[in-house]
């Protein structure tokens, strides 16, 4: 069987990952403070913003799950605010989940990594890309999760690890609600489990066939 490891995995994006990890036959292990309640889902519980959690999550991986096949950094917070109003703990629990998280969980298991020619995805946003109005914080750090994969892929290019950056636009989910209180209008936004679908699709590419780093977003009528 093989294994995949999802941070994330109680929520949106990360949870359908799961479920359609589970239809493939997959062992998937979950990282986040809940748990997706998932038959087949080993639950890890931890809280991403502590490094005393992902020392301790890493650890039981190395001990009790050393094999695995991906490992997806899937977690994410968002911060919606015009620049006037950012608060210094807050910002600084954004960048702890979005970009160093990814950053310390994969190096704790990197040893891990390059042994089982693992595939790294790192999920970031299409706001990675272009700025947009109130969102200097979050945007900062989907920006940093894309300087990650260009060092990762550095560090890795004499290894058969594909680092893969997952750019997603708007998709359904209570994230922003969440995060923010606002609720939005998530009609026009793309179903999560089309992008699950579409992940799993570039996972299974030979692993001759890397894609870098893919963006995606919903079509505009």
């Amino acid at each position: 069987m093989k294994r995949v490891i999802i941070t994330g995995a109680s929520d949106g994006l990360g949870l359908e990952l799961a479920k359609s990890f589970l239809k493939k036959g997959y062992e998937v292990l979950s990282v986040s403070r809940r748990n997706p309640n998932l038959k087949g889902v080993i639950h890890l519980k931890t809280d991403l913003t502590k490094d005393s959690d992902i020392d301790k999550t890493a650890e039981i991986i190395k001990k009790r799950f050393n094999t695995f096949a991906h490992l997806i950094n899937c977690a994410g917070v968002i911060n919606i605010k015009p620049i006037n109003a950012l608060d210094y703990k807050e910002t600084e629990k954004l960048f702890r989940v979005n970009a160093i998280a990814p950053m310390i969980f994969t190096s704790r298991l990197i040893d891990l990594i390059k042994k089982n020619e693992a595939d790294v995805v790192n999920v970031g946003s299409t706001v990675g890309f272009k700025a947009y109005e109130d969102q200097c914080a979050y945007g900062s750090s989907k920006w940093a999760v894309r300087g990650l994969n260009e060092n990762l892929r550095l560090e890795l290019k004499k290894s058969k690890v594909r680092v893969i950056g997952f750019m997603p636009g708007g998709f359904k989910s209570n994230f922003v609600e969440k995060y923010t209180g606002v609720k939005a209008d998530l009609d026009p936004y793309m179903e999560p489990k089309d992008l699950a679908k579409f992940m799993i699709q570039i996972l299974e590419l030979p692993k001759k066939l890397v894609v870098s780093e893919v963006i995606i977003n919903r079509k505009s009528v």
